[in-house]
């Protein structure tokens, strides 16, 4: 399982470089090549010549530019499903002649899963500010602990902090730069959220840990088992399923129920979860207002809480988007071209 997870990182991590120079060399044969790329290229240009358009013509009345068909034909990209289907309408030619199921499953694998361009620039938007607010955080936990020296922090959860809040950064910021390019594809944004989910476990156990020792229970007792199977319930098994529910969701591309019901019920917990934050944070924030050391504002906690909320809600959008395109791709290669 290890070795497997490690070998998909690795294969989202250099998709970038290999679809540069494969992209680079298609271009260069533009129609020559045997890929599926160029079979769909190939079929698109035979279908426009046969019905006297130019690639300008077609481009006008899918509202893109020429490069883009261009692109499509040379074997370069895929149009996403929405486009491919108006471009049958335009062309006369049915799915099944245009695109063939094996292609369309390419397509949806290997195109971003948001493709809407509003929708993308909200969650470039998103993706931005949340950097921006883990920058916040790690810029608040160096000066309280070297400039203000409030060493109320032990090491072990400087360490804690530290650790998540840098996973966190890392894996907004290249969400942030491949939906900037237009490449989240399922896999990319699978490692995204799986970052998430493991920064979110690592910040979450410094918050366990610091619960269960303010509590003051022994170890051996029945309430320290209970406060234990609470944290358990509340940090952990949240984000240990979501983990698991994204890698096969979205990096080993099962479009199976349970993992897109699995990330939703995560998701749900999550935004719940935000919400009980911000109410826990105001409520620290009034009891200490009196207290000579600062202290973080009612805002910034609602700020932090309302991108938690996007991030899932946004989730629930991106599993919900990469499921109905795949049930589409399933019905066109079975040979039911369905609406989209």
């Amino acid at each position: 399982m290890v070795t497997s997870i490690f070998k998909v990182v690795l294969e989202v991590f250099s998709s970038t470089r290999d679809t540069k120079v494969k992209s680079a060399d298609q271009k260069n044969k533009c129609g020559r090549s045997g890929s599926d790329m160029v079979e769909f290229g190939e079929q698109l240009r035979r279908a426009r010549e046969a019905k006297g358009m130019t690639q300008q013509s077609l481009a006008e009345q899918l509202y893109v530019t020429r490069q883009s068909v261009s692109r499509w034909e040379c074997g370069d990209r895929y149009p996403d499903l929405l486009t491919t289907k108006k471009i049958s309408q335009i062309l006369e030619v049915s799915l099944d002649d245009l695109l063939s199921g094996k292609e369309m499953t390419k397509v949806v694998e290997r195109n971003p899963v948001v493709e809407n361009k509003v929708v993308n620039n909200i969650m470039i938007v998103l993706y931005a500010a949340v950097v921006f607010s883990y920058l916040i955080s790690a810029v608040g936990i160096a000066v309280r602990m070297f400039a203000l020296e409030a060493f109320q922090l032990i090491p072990v959860q400087v360490i804690f902090q530290f650790a998540g809040t840098g996973v966190s950064i890392v894996a907004f910021i290249y969400g942030l730069i491949c939906a900037v390019r237009g490449t989240l594809s399922p896999k990319r944004m699978g490692a995204v959220l799986m970052a998430y989910f493991l920064s979110s476990f690592i910040i979450d156990a410094d918050g366990a840990f610091k619960s269960f020792f303010l509590s003051g229970a022994s170890l051996m007792s029945f309430r320290a088992w209970k406060i234990i199977a609470l944290i358990a319930i509340t940090y952990f098994v949240p984000m240990v399923l979501g983990s698991v529910a994204v890698f096969f969701f979205f990096v080993r591309s099962q479009n199976r129920k349970i993992w897109a019901v699995a990330i939703a019920v995560v998701s749900l917990s999550g935004i719940f979860y935000a919400v009980y934050s911000l109410y826990v944070s105001v409520i620290i924030v009034k009891v200490n207002a009196s207290i000579t050391e600062p202290v973080l504002s009612v805002e910034y906690y609602s700020v932090r809480a309302v991108l938690l909320i996007a991030i899932y809600v946004l989730g629930l959008y991106q599993t919900y988007t990469l499921y109905k395109k795949r049930v589409t791709a399933a019905d066109i290669d079975q040979g039911v071209a369905s609406t989209i």
